[in-house]
């Protein structure tokens, strides 16, 4: 399971550009891109083009619509998440999966340096362990399919 790595998962993903925002858009620009591409979270990018934080449906859930923020007012500055949890694209998919349980999050940015990689979703994790690994997990997975 080791040989799978956040690299791997970015490449086979490599026709998928990365979805940002800058800060200053309004939510429910955010809120619009994420339903056009059916994505569940966007970079946002500060006038640098360096990661700024991240915006998912988590936050709109729990800093705007429980705040009763309007969405069109709203800039993305404002309801982000700021202390965005990052990896390295050589981190495992397990070491990745684990530390997104551990913190609670669903989202995990693939950054080196100033580069960035991508943005997984724990789903993406899933189905790459599933599909490419060769350990315990699959074996369970297709076992259960055979029942």
């Amino acid at each position: 399971m080791s040989g799978l790595t956040l690299a791997d998962l970015v490449q086979d993903r490599r026709s998928d550009e990365l979805i940002s925002l800058p800060a200053s858009a309004s939510v429910a620009a955010a809120v619009a891109l994420m339903a056009d591409r059916e994505v569940g979270a966007v970079l946002i990018m500060n006038d640098d083009g360096l990661v700024a934080g991240i915006f998912s449906e988590r936050d709109l859930l729990a800093r705007v619509v429980a705040a009763g923020l309007d969405v069109k007012s709203t800039t993305l500055s404002l309801v982000m998440t700021r202390n965005v949890k990052f990896v390295s694209p050589g981190t495992s998919s397990e070491a990745a999966l684990a530390l997104m349980h551990l913190h609670r999050f669903r989202h995990l940015l693939v950054i080196d340096g100033p580069r960035v990689y991508g943005l997984v979703s724990m789903r993406d994790l899933v189905v790459q362990i599933i599909t490419r690994g060769e350990g315990r997990y699959e074996a369970a997975v297709r076992s259960a399919i055979k029942a």
